[in-house]
């Protein structure tokens, strides 16, 4: 056997291992949630490793809805896919990073989307990197706190509700009083009301809580009052809002309402000391009538 006809080929491949080496897709950019009202970009890069750019094709589903082509004519090409649409002169790619912006439509956006990179002949390598979006309605307010005034009283009772704003995914609604939690007896169940709008059910979520001002998380609180309602969608901290109000606290009037108690008990006394008086006068002044009556001679 010639061994080093063996080696030659080895020594060849060897050379030639670096002429194909794999291509990679080194990151890609796809939100991972979005409003359907909004346009979304995605993109991503990409490294040749010494191959020349064939094209970089973007999928929905599977379904190609752009495509970059640096060696064909025309670069650019676009088609048509259920749930979105590339905007008009909305896209710059090269042979490093391909970017596109695109309108929504709905609930039928949300999918897998794809980016897809080859190389050209003689080795036409591909490589792929993909990543779920969701488009959902998302809440486009804070949430609103109700009938909360801008002064109480001690021991007065208060109640409140917050409200948040429609959203086709849960949304979770928390009381804060003072950056406390609400015992579980200060809660009013949820109601949860739902209508159907842009080919989503959207719901909104109501929560009442009432309690009265008295206890040390208020005595402690240097005379303030904070509500805060925080509304909160699983799995997606990012979609967090909240809202806080303040309010001023006065003490409880007990050094007034102990004066008046007070003067009202001086008050009757004093009546009854000049009832006892009058009673007394009217009983010496008919004793004196008596006794000049038993002295007038007969």
């Amino acid at each position: 056997m010639d061994y080093g006809w063996l080696l030659f080929l080895l020594i060849a491949l060897l050379i030639d291992h670096p002429l194909v080496s794999a291509l990679f897709v080194t990151d890609i950019s796809v939100p991972e949630i979005v409003d359907f009202r909004d346009n979304v970009t995605l993109s991503c890069s990409y490294d040749m490793r010494g191959h020349t750019l064939n094209s970089v094709k973007w999928y929905k589903d599977h379904e190609e809805f752009f495509r970059y082509s640096p060696l064909a004519s025309p670069i650019y090409m676009t088609f048509g896919v259920p749930g979105l649409q590339v905007l008009d002169g909305k896209y710059l790619c090269n042979e490093s990073s391909c970017r596109l912006d695109l309108s929504l439509q709905g609930a039928r956006s949300t999918g897998l989307y794809k980016c897809e990179v080859s190389g050209d002949a003689p080795h036409f390598k591909l490589a792929d990197k993909a990543d779920n979006m969701t488009v959902a309605a998302l809440p486009q307010s804070d949430p609103l706190i109700e009938s909360f005034n801008s002064m109480y009283r001690m021991e007065e009772f208060l109640s409140a509700t917050c409200s948040s704003d429609y959203s086709s995914l849960p949304t979770r609604l928390t009381w804060y009083i003072n950056g406390e939690q609400p015992l579980l007896g200060e809660l009013q169940p949820t109601i949860d009301t739902s209508i159907p709008a842009h080919d989503y059910v959207l719901r909104r979520q109501r929560l009442q809580v009432h309690f009265y001002l008295q206890g040390q998380r208020f005595y402690q609180s240097g005379k303030i009052l904070e509500l805060k309602c925080v509304a909160e969608i699983e799995n997606y901290p990012e979609l967090r809002r909240e809202t806080s109000l303040s309010a001023s606290l006065s003490q409880f009037d007990n050094l007034n309402n102990q004066m008046l108690i007070h003067a009202g008990t001086n008050s009757g006394g004093a009546q009854r000391s000049s009832t006892t008086s009058l009673i007394s006068g009217c009983l010496m002044t008919l004793f004196l009538a008596l006794a000049l009556c038993h002295r007038r001679p007969s």
